[in-house]
């Protein structure tokens, strides 16, 4: 029987990249839309308690759950990052009622945690809007520039897009 070249492409480029840069790629652990957008930091979507664990073995030190406590997980996430020993914060985020106490919770948090850090929500979207808040009110970068990048971590709602724009454009105006 013939193996599909897509079975053994994707570990095999992992294998070529490790041996030529030195470089482990960064693993997602199946984690729905994972992304990377600087070293440390994974955005993301809902992680299972055995993602959880995966991480926590390959040495993630922290977990930012941007979802609200109505939000169903399936497993009890507190209990799981406790087990693995990660530190776990929950910055509750209904995308409705976005504030800038909420964009203050998670810039605290995100200054405390240890990295390397898994940010994630249901989706990845709320993880993206405030990796947008805190490119633009934490690292000083160009909302133009930070839109790109949050994007690539997830943002993808056009409303929360708009909403989050809006919060840290009045909050990045000097004050009168």
């Amino acid at each position: 029987m013939k193996t599909p070249w897509s079975l053994i492409a994707a570990p095999l480029t992992a294998l070529l990249l490790t041996a030529a840069t030195g470089v482990k790629s960064p693993d997602t652990y199946g984690i729905s839309a994972a992304a990377f957008p600087e070293p440390g930091v994974m955005t993301a979507g809902q992680p299972t308690g055995e993602q959880i664990q995966l991480a926590a073995e390959d040495g993630y030190k922290t977990i930012i759950d941007l979802r609200t406590p109505a939000e169903p997980r399936g497993y009890d996430e507190v209990e799981a990052a406790r087990q693995n020993g990660l530190a776990y914060v929950n910055v509750p985020v209904d995308p409705a009622a976005l504030d800038s106490g909420v964009i203050d919770r998670f810039l605290a948090a995100l200054k405390k945690a240890q990295r390397p850090v898994l940010i994630h929500c249901g989706a990845d979207s709320r993880a993206g809007a405030l990796w947008y808040a805190w490119l633009v009110l934490e690292k000083k970068m160009p909302p133009q520039t930070a839109l790109a990048k949050a994007r690539a971590a997830g943002l993808h709602q056009p409303e929360l897009t708009e909403r989050i724009e809006k919060l840290v454009a009045a909050r990045s105006q000097p004050k009168r």
